[in-house]
């Protein structure tokens, strides 16, 4: 006689599990969107943009021009800005010459003012990129092994401990 009381028990737990991992996939992959977002911010404020507020706060979840959609079907999320310049402040761009820009200098940082009747010209230039979102995807790639991990055996351990 077989007694197959731990194999049926062991065929639950597969079963809840298997319930449950979607979700729980769903949630972990949130997660680790909202460590990226913060992983952006830190680049932006390390970069020393020039006007990083309102780039700085499409980074957030839920912030203005801020894209985070996870879509759970296929597990995919998607995290960027709606913000027209982002590209310009990751990559770098050329300066239009004597375009005027409104703002204030303050000491030796210019701060943009949109209509302020203050500001300077623009000479030819181009401006290096700060590639803060490079540079934030390049940290999340050595992060994300580690904390799927820690975060799927934190699951599994739920069941089979």
């Amino acid at each position: 006689m077989i007694d197959v009381n731990e194999l049926e028990a062991f065929a639950r737990k597969c079963e809840a599990m298997q319930a449950d991992l979607k979700p729980y996939a769903g949630k972990t992959l949130e997660e680790i969107g909202e460590e990226f977002l913060d992983i952006v911010q830190a680049q932006i404020q390390g970069a020393h943009n020039v006007d990083k507020g309102t780039l700085l706060g499409s980074f957030t979840k839920g912030g203005a021009g801020n894209i985070f959609q996870l879509d759970m079907g296929a597990l995919t999320l998607t995290i960027g800005t709606d913000v027209y310049y982002a590209k310009w402040v990751n990559k770098g761009h050329g300066q239009q010459p004597g375009r005027f820009i409104p703002g204030v200098w303050e000491g030796s940082h210019f701060r943009y003012i949109p209509g302020a009747k203050t500001g300077m010209v623009l000479k030819a230039s181009a401006v290096r990129g700060s590639h803060f979102f490079d540079k934030s995807a390049d940290v999340l790639e050595r992060m994300f092994p580690e904390m799927a991990q820690s975060a799927f055996e934190q699951f599994f351990n739920r069941y089979f401990s």
